[in-house]
């Protein structure tokens, strides 16, 4: 049974590898509690090194991106309603972004936390094009690290548990 769950796994990733992980990096950066991690040691055994970086990146940017346009477009209403984001942890994002500055948009992979800074940003309005900026450096250097190593044979999905 395993072995067929396998086979329909390496099947899907063979013939939509990139589109999942896209859609994998964008939802794991858009307050969605994924790790496209698990997807690129799978697909480091079959794809290029920057196909996967630069797809990683592209979905991981435009994840954040959502995060950053639902600061930007209404924090008090959006998290009062729908509670995108918990008080307490957008007010501990506020408190590290005042006291370090647009430079934690390049610690967004950080678990638990870094999916606050994009919405922080919005919500302070951050310069659109320095967010692009930081967030997108951030995440190509995460993701080349990510392939790097899982293409040195480092198994990078028990370090995820």
């Amino acid at each position: 049974m395993f072995e067929t769950i396998m086979l329909v796994i390496n099947d899907f990733l063979f013939n939509y590898g990139y589109l999942s992980l896209f859609i994998s990096a964008l939802l794991a950066a858009s307050l969605i509690p994924l790790s496209p991690e698990v997807l690129i040691v799978f697909m480091c055994q079959t794809h290029s090194f920057w196909g996967i970086v630069l797809v990683a990146t592209a979905g991981s940017f435009f994840g954040s991106l959502t995060t950053y346009a639902l600061g930007y477009w209404g924090v008090h209403k959006i998290s009062n309603r729908f509670e995108v984001i918990s008080p307490e942890k957008y007010e501990k994002g506020l408190k590290l972004f005042e006291k370090y500055g647009a430079w934690l948009l390049l610690f967004t992979s950080i678990p638990v936390i870094g999916d606050v800074f994009p919405f922080v940003a919005g919500a302070v309005r951050y310069d659109f094009k320095k967010f692009s900026i930081l967030i997108v450096i951030g995440k190509l250097v995460r993701f080349a690290l990510v392939v790097t190593l899982c293409d040195l044979g480092y198994d990078i999905t028990t370090s995820l548990i």
